[in-house]
């Protein structure tokens, strides 16, 4: 119930039909929360902004998203689109990551190989990886700093690959 509150809240602000709308709310457990969205409900693209005492997140979408960046500085797969992205972190533990959502026309193993091998150049070593008979195809990458990245590729309902990056790190 206690996560019910901001995320009313971001459904008022997201409603309202000015460009930049504020609101505080306090939890159950008396934290406050600012969030911040500078989007309207005719925007396809934007930020919306949660600061806490335990430091800021971000949540962009649309032509925003791409210039955002992708977790742990992983480029957009050649040819992609950025969907969606979800960037935060907690000041007070030194951590940061996030999520993206990547679109491309080529099969989801291409697109796999392609991250796999951009996750090495930057450090991260391969830990598992997996394949499916639906054409899945996904790993996972551990580093230096804590630093983890799960990347999963599926075929897309509407044709083409959806490609889901999580990762993090210790900053």
């Amino acid at each position: 119930m206690r996560h019910f509150i901001p995320f009313a809240a971001l459904l008022a602000l997201t409603a309202c039909g000015s460009k930049e709308e504020t609101t505080t709310v306090t939890t159950a457990d008396g934290q406050e929360i600012k969030i911040t969205s500078d989007a309207d409900n005719n925007s396809e693209s934007g930020t919306i902004t949660f600061e806490g005492k335990d430091g800021e997140g971000k949540i962009t979408f649309g032509d925003a998203a791409a210039k955002e960046g992708l977790p742990l500085g992983m480029p957009v797969y050649p040819g992609g689109e950025v969907k969606g992205a979800f960037m935060g972190g907690s000041e007070k533990e030194g951590s940061a990551g996030g999520m993206a959502t990547v679109m491309t026309k080529d099969a989801p193993a291409k697109v796999v190989d392609f991250y796999k091998k951009e996750a090495e150049k930057r450090g991260l070593k391969i830990e598992s990886q997996a394949t499916s008979s639906a054409n899945m195809a996904s790993f996972t990458a551990k580093g230096a700093n804590d630093s983890s990245l799960v990347v999963t590729a599926t075929p897309s309902d509407e044709g083409g690959t959806a490609v889901v990056l999580i990762g993090g790190a210790k900053q």
